[in-house]
């Protein structure tokens, strides 16, 4: 199972699932620029991979979470912000 996903922040998730004896396990490629498939030779700027998981779309939407999480948290240090932190009146 394969799905592309974005732009998330600018970047596209080439997400896929591979089965195994303890469940499905979801990897992704994190490329800069739109592509066709996982399989695309263009420079890859990051990889990561989640699982397992009962399903291979349940691991392609774990992995692609993931992904949208690391890529909201690299946002932020770029940005010399903190989403998750509570801003508080007045402070």
């Amino acid at each position: 199972m394969e799905r592309i996903v974005g732009p998330v922040l600018g970047f596209y998730l080439a997400c896929y699932s591979v089965e195994a004896e303890e469940g499905h396990y979801g990897y992704v490629k994190i490329y800069a620029e739109k592509v066709k498939s996982p399989w695309d030779t263009r420079r890859v700027a990051a990889k990561l991979a989640a699982g397992p998981c009962p399903t291979g779309g349940g691991a392609i939407e774990a992995v692609s979470r993931r992904a949208a999480e690391r890529l909201v948290a690299r946002d932020a240090a770029l940005r010399g912000r903190n989403p998750w932190r509570r801003t508080l009146p007045g402070a």
